[in-house]
């Protein structure tokens, strides 16, 4: 009886565990946990390579800057798509951007909107097919139909194309009756649970008056300051705007019959030449033909939307797939000037730059985030521009990598099948009760193995989270033992989560070692200059106050890019990349945090000056920092009462010298070739030059330094003079005094840092020549410059 009674205790477990995940499986509570546990996929597959020819074009604040202030010229929109449809030759050019009406403001220039958007509007005539403008769902009423723009969804019975509210879009001039393609750019938000956006609404359907009613609008306020009391006259199956006086700017259609596909969809149709008649929809799939034979079948999520699958994460600004809509416009508006002057080598040269995009496929979107216009992605935590979601979208189509998801009925098979297992597992004895674990761990890896290799996303939370629960009561209940309940929970626990090494010391009753590894790492010293002048201008707590800024941004900086502070000694910061944990592009994110360290500063001397709380020395405080990359030896170190965890050796030593012998040629950020050659290995893309090759104190072999620039030094001026000093110092090393001179002079003359900068490296190796040519010349010169201080 006790046997049978114990048999259906389990039975209940099992049974209650299946139907409480199972409830939670088939309700929204879950979704939010399921989305995460999704991303954790995501990252675990990590990103896929795409046959899509994929360009951004970013409104970035640099763009905001040069078009002003919100409401922006719409020619700008027409200058930009011409420029890259025609000498660019892009395949279709995307604008997630709604230049709708709405988007005017109180300082709109009437006159100069209306001739931008006419310009923008022939644009679009000129490139129907080939320019995408984007329309949205945004709850604004509509000022014409006294409706509300809300997202018509078929789940929501909204679905009635009849019915459908027009979006918020651009209208006339900008597109006309049978002219200029629209698209989505709404988020399905009642899919998206959590705050990554997986969901689009694949399509929205609306019949009737709307779209004309929309045009008619739009022309009556483009022909407002013309027109003679207007008023719009309905003719049997036409509509139309007229006067008082009889003239009619405008008449079309009154019935229209409008499919608006997501922007990353309309974007495909383009791309490939085909239209909305190459679309059908049925069976829960949007179906596209290409000469009548089957191209793309996309299934649809709830009748409507589709799932994104997130090929990559945002790109960096400086990757090739990126570049600023101003950058554009400046490289028009200078081939607009060499055409207008004649000058042939400059309009080959800026049509040759225009071919980044031939047969491209552009998305143009805000990418500031003071646009708002931002989302989390599953490889992106910090909110990104919203308009890869729509690029992912059309990678998602291009390559055919639709997701898709199991169902409510697979669901419940897979969480009773998985809990009886593990449940069966756990009521044995001894070590068989670990294949439940391995079990478990065997689902989780599956449906990450599933959704790398097949983009299926199978249940992950509720069957592991059933087959726990009856694993556990069951366990508990056969055992009945609280000291075993204490230990075996601790051992549940201990399988999923790993402890910190304190926690590890704590346990295993271990006490801190003294000792170390040797490890390659990269080393990086930083100093702030002058700061013992500094440091006597500035009261105690305002010095205290001062450097706890600048340490706390230096220190943020660093550590975003896997930095370890070593430690601070005074106004110095020492840090390894590398160790603890061991990253393969340590030299890389040494260099990235050198040059956003730089940057870093830039602003804060910029926020003290405008603050005119600091003296004016506070706001031209610099930065020195020296790099080296090389075997060194991390760990705690000190003595068996009190040690730090640190670096030593001789590379450390190097990067040491690499920051203070920076002072003597009047550099900010100097490295080794170490350390260059292993971040360019990367593939990461640095400015830079030689700067000399020395020999430092302490040591007898010779190291080749070099100087790193940030992006905010002039890229012509010092083009000019890495090309003239690394010339003169290929002399200079022959031993050539007089010719590296007359080179060093020439440099000189493009140094970016000589406004700033006590000295320059061109002027510092032009006295060092002159003293050779007095002089000789040190005897059995070698190319190598010996550095007689630390």
């Amino acid at each position: 009886m006790k046997k049978f009674q114990q048999g259906v205790s389990y039975f209940l477990i099992i049974a209650v565990s299946v139907g409480v995940w199972g409830v939670f499986a088939g309700s929204s509570l879950m979704d939010g946990l399921e989305d995460e546990a999704l991303r954790w996929r995501y990252l675990a597959r990590g990103e896929l390579q795409s046959t899509a020819p994929i360009i951004y074009v970013d409104l970035d604040a640099e763009t905001v800057s040069y078009m002003g202030d919100r409401p922006w010229d719409r020619r700008e929109f027409a200058v930009l798509c011409a420029a890259l449809l025609g000498p660019g030759q892009a395949r279709v050019v995307g604008i997630d951007i709604i230049l709708s009406k709405f988007g005017a403001g109180a300082l709109l220039d009437v006159e100069r909107a209306r001739r931008g958007d006419a310009f923008l509007g022939s644009v679009v005539e000129a490139f129907p097919e080939q320019i995408v403008l984007a329309a949205a769902y945004t709850g604004i009423q509509s000022s014409f139909l006294e409706e509300f723009g809300y997202l018509p969804l078929i789940r929501q019975g909204l679905g009635d194309p009849e019915t459908a509210p027009f979006p918020e879009a651009p209208s006339f001039p900008i597109i006309k009756e049978n002219v200029g393609r629209l698209a989505l750019v709404n988020v399905d938000e009642g899919l998206t649970a959590g705050t990554v956006p997986y969901y689009v609404p694949a399509f929205v359907r609306v019949v009737g008056p709307r779209f004309s009613l929309h045009l008619i609008d739009g022309a009556k306020r483009h022909f407002e300051a013309v027109l003679n009391q207007p008023d719009v006259i309905i003719d049997g199956d036409r509509v139309k705007l007229i006067d008082a006086d009889g003239w009619s700017p405008i008449s079309m259609t009154m019935h229209h019959e409008q499919t608006f596909y997501s922007l990353g969809l309309e974007m495909f149709l383009a791309a490939h030449g085909l239209s909305e008649s190459a679309v059908t929809i049925e069976s829960g799939y949007l179906n596209i033909e290409r000469e009548g034979v089957a191209f793309r079948r996309i299934p649809l999520v709830s009748e409507q939307s589709m799932e994104v699958n997130w090929f990559e994460a945002w790109p960096a600004s400086s990757s090739e797939t990126r570049i600023s809509m101003q950058a554009v416009l400046r490289q028009v508006h200078a081939l607009a000037e060499a055409e207008r002057l004649g000058d042939s080598a400059s309009v080959e040269e800026l049509e040759a730059w225009f071919t980044r995009f031939k047969d491209k496929v552009i998305f143009l979107g805000p990418v500031d985030p003071l646009l708002e216009d931002i989302a989390p992605t599953p490889f992106n935590r910090e909110p990104v521009p919203k308009v890869g979601l729509h690029a992912n979208i059309y990678r998602t189509i291009e390559s055919e990598a639709y997701v898709r998801r199991a169902g409510m009925a697979e669901t419940m098979v897979i969480l009773s099948l998985l809990t009886l297992f593990v449940s069966l597992f756990v009521l044995r004895s001894g070590w068989t009760r670990g294949i439940s674990v391995v079990a478990l761990f065997a689902y989780i890896a599956v449906t990450f193995f599933v959704f790398s290799k097949f983009h299926y996303v199978l249940p992950l939370l509720a069957p592991v989270g059933a087959a726990t629960m009856a694993a556990v009561f069951c366990g508990l209940l056969k055992l009945g033992s609280e000291e075993w309940q204490r230990r075996r929970i601790k051992t549940l626990f201990g399988a999923y989560v790993s402890p910190e090494l304190v926690e590890q010391m704590v346990e295993a009753q271990q006490n801190p070692q003294l000792g170390g590894v040797e490890s390659e790492i990269t080393a990086l010293f930083s100093d702030v200059v002058d700061f013992s002048a500094l440091s006597e201008e500035l009261s105690p707590e305002r010095l205290v106050a001062l450097m706890n800024e600048y340490l706390g941004a230096m220190t943020e900086v660093f550590q975003a890019q896997s930095g370890t502070l070593d430690k601070y000694i005074g106004d110095a910061i020492v840090t390894m990349f590398g160790m603890p944990v061991w990253t393969e592009d340590h030299a890389a994110r040494a260099c990235l945090s050198a040059l956003k360290m730089q940057e870093r500063h830039t602003q804060l001397r910029k926020q003290w000056a405008a603050s005119g709380k600091w003296p004016k020395s506070v706001s031209r405080m610099r930065t020195r920092i020296g790099i080296n990359t090389g075997l060194a030896v991390i760990g705690n170190m000190g003595s068996e009462m009190r040690f730090n965890y640190t670096m030593m050796g001789d590379s450390v030593n190097l990067a040491a010298r690499c920051e203070s012998g920076a002072k003597q040629y009047g550099v900010y950020t100097m490295i080794t070739e170490d350390t260059l050659r292993a971040a360019l290995a990367t593939g990461l893309e640095l400015r830079y030059r030689m700067l000399d090759r020395v020999i430092v104190k302490g040591r007898n072999q010779a190291v080749v330094i070099y100087e790193l620039w940030e992006d905010s030094i002039c890229s012509e001026s010092s083009s000019r003079c890495k090309q003239a000093y690394e010339a003169a110092l290929e002399l200079y090393f022959k031993g050539e005094w007089g010719a590296a001179l007359s080179g060093f002079e020439d440099a000189a003359e493009h140094e970016p840092g000589k406004a700033y900068a006590p000295t320059t490296p061109s002027e510092v190796l032009a006295s060092r020549c002159r003293e050779y040519l007095e002089t000789g010349g040190p005897t059995s010169w070698k190319g190598a410059f010996q550095l007689e201080s630390k």
